[in-house]
């Protein structure tokens, strides 16, 4: 029978930490408890537990307190919608998984992309059939500049995963959409189907009363997260123009209300620099409520939005629910959220985002025109037209076949380790940097040089019930499996080389796949060797490892760092693998011989029966 599951763990895990529900999260608080109720393929909401990387569901009583609890026509206690999230968290470590099968589809509301484990779990729910639909948001981290390359490196792991795995994609604007369609023919894939959905307001005039003003003088509201794409920038310069031009009294005070973000570093300087131009621009950073923020929309002169890219653009179509003149750049899809009601600069045009503040913003009677015209046409989308959107998609996907697995294409011979490392160290320093190639710039067991972009085929290689991914690769607990999928690299019987983590301690495990059954102990640290069997090149092999015991392992887990495919008869390459991963625990025993920490020894008296606490 085919189920309908929408992950919420992204909310969830959100409301535990007590903060309030905006953006994402607000998507899915007023989203899941419409797509609950669906007439057609009403969904199960679903958390995924971290620790066995499996899916579980709420219960009614949960769903009541923190999804029906959240939406926007209610004012939730956030000590208590945190208590239930963890409660429903604790409750997940014991309780039965959700079973999923070719029949299901699970729905991804969330950013999937910035939680490791929940994309682990869904590469592993498309390896066992089920249909995928994520709801895009934008492609930010590939498109635009100011991000890590670890922040770019994981989102282009996420979009590889909803590439391979997804039965359908809506996203929120038709611009996301667009910029999508357009990566997926920069890589040379196809793009899985999508709807459009848009987005309502956060909030909107009605919702709270804004009789009171916040703010002593007259104002223009600009709201966004400080970082640097939202182009605070552009507005301080514009703004320092404008008093150079009519005078501090003939300019409004510029209001800044978000959190600071990153490499922002620009603005705040000069904002510090200059006491927000003699305390014309102002920024308010912590967190600013519901109530406060609509008070400020309400009493404001006009709103700008001067950001380089965005996925749709609420404060732009906040600023029209409450009637506003909202400036806006007109990039990306600030076009969709504003239509023809807003009013548009060239996007990271200075000079230009003058003029038309001095002209929509400033001149009162061209001001007081484009409000009548707002108030007259402006119609807020409902998040019940967001809900039909991915309710089509849900339906589209259940009416497919379920995506082809896949299976890695593997270099024989080369080892791939499971986590992304650490970057090589900028510091200039020759011994430095040698020391990190000597370590973690080399691979476990062959010593050889880590690839840069070893995730393209470990992400579709490796894939089952882990927890948490960590620094050193992914663990397995007692009764989760890991899957090594790849095509074989030549003709002929093959092994596949796993490394594990050293720590004290052994674990039982089981091991099927096409060279027979295993069933052996296995030293923390040392090498796991599984036969592959005969078979033709570019022929699929997998094998699936499970632990069966980790009573006798310190950390309760088996830790897998690494993996090579050799042929059966490359008896000095395993010789290799065996003697750097014996080496290794050489220099771990010593450690632990010679060192004090507790951390270190009370867990080895421990083990071994001398009732350490």
């Amino acid at each position: 029978m085919s189920a309908t599951l929408l992950d919420v763990t992204d909310l969830v895990e959100f409301l535990q930490r007590r903060e309030s529900v905006s953006g994402v999260q607000r998507v899915i608080a007023e989203t899941a408890p419409l797509l609950i109720r669906g007439a057609e393929h009403p969904a199960v909401p679903v958390i995924l537990d971290r620790p066995s990387g499996r899916f579980v569901a709420l219960s009614v009583d949960e769903t009541e307190s923190m999804l029906n609890g959240t939406n926007s026509e209610r004012s939730p206690n956030r000590d208590t919608t945190a208590a239930a999230a963890t409660g429903a968290l604790v409750r997940a470590r014991t309780a039965a998984p959700i079973n999923i099968t070719p029949e299901t589809v699970l729905v991804f509301l969330g950013a999937v992309w910035i939680n490791d484990a929940l994309m682990l779990a869904a590469r592993d729910a498309g390896a066992r059939g089920a249909r995928l639909v994520f709801l895009l948001y934008d492609l930010t981290p590939v498109l635009e500049t100011g991000h890590t390359a670890a922040v770019n490196m994981l989102f282009e792991r996420y979009l590889e995963l909803v590439i391979q795995t997804a039965s359908a994609v809506p996203a929120i604007s038709k611009a996301s959409r667009d910029d999508f369609v357009r990566y997926c023919e920069r890589v040379g894939r196809s793009a899985p189907p999508g709807e459009v959905t848009g987005l309502p307001c956060g909030i909107g005039p009605g919702q709270f009363d804004t009789a009171s003003t916040p703010w002593p003088r007259p104002y223009a509201l600009l709201v966004g997260t400080v970082e640097a794409r939202k182009n605070h920038l552009l507005a301080f310069k514009g703004w320092q123009r404008l008093i150079e031009r009519h005078g501090p009294d003939a300019v409004p005070d510029l209001v800044c209300i978000g959190r600071l973000g990153w490499h922002a570093d620009d603005f705040l300087e000069q904002y510090v620099a200059t006491q927000g131009l003699s305390g014309k621009v102002s920024l308010l950073s912590n967190s600013v409520s519901d109530v406060d923020l609509a008070r400020f929309y309400a009493h404001a002169e006009f709103t700008v939005y001067p950001s380089r890219y965005e996925g749709w653009g609420l404060p732009v179509s906040e600023s029209l629910a409450f009637g506003k003149v909202a400036i806006t750049a007109n990039n990306s899809s600030l076009p969709e959220a504003g239509g023809d009601l807003a009013s548009y600069f060239t996007s990271d045009d200075v000079d230009d985002f003058v003029r038309v503040v001095e002209m929509e913003g400033l001149d009162v009677g061209a001001r007081a025109t484009r409000e009548a015209r707002i108030a007259a046409e402006f119609e807020d989308l409902t998040w019940q037209h967001v809900a039909d959107c991915i309710a089509h998609d849900i339906a589209r996907a259940h009416a497919q076949e379920a995506r082809k697995p896949v299976f890695a294409e593997i270099e024989l011979g080369r080892e791939y380790v499971l986590a992304t490392g650490g970057a090589a160290p900028d510091s200039g320093y020759a011994d430095q940097y040698m020391r990190h190639l000597q370590s973690e710039g080399l691979t476990p067991m062959l010593r050889q040089p880590r690839g840069t972009r070893d995730f393209e085929t470990v992400d579709a290689a490796v894939i089952g019930t882990f927890g948490s991914p960590q620094v050193w690769g992914n663990e397995l607990r007692p009764g989760s499996r890991a899957d090594f999928r790849i095509n074989r690299p030549v003709d002929g019987p093959l092994v596949l080389l796993v490394s594990t983590r050293s720590m004290p301690g052994v674990v039982r495990i089981d091991a099927v796949g096409p060279g027979g059954p295993v069933h052996e102990e296995v030293y923390l640290g040392s090498v796991i060797t599984l036969p592959l069997g005969s078979g033709a090149a570019g022929e699929p092999a997998q094998v699936s490892l499970t632990v069966t015991d980790a009573q006798d392992s310190v950390e309760g887990f088996l830790g897998i760092r690494s993996f090579v495919v050799l042929t059966a008869d490359d008896l000095q390459s395993q010789v290799v693998a065996l003697k750097s991963t014996a080496d290794a625990l050489r220099q771990e025993l010593d450690f632990v011989l010679n060192t004090r920490s507790w951390k270190v020894t009370a867990p080895l008296r421990r083990l071994k029966g001398r009732g350490a606490s």
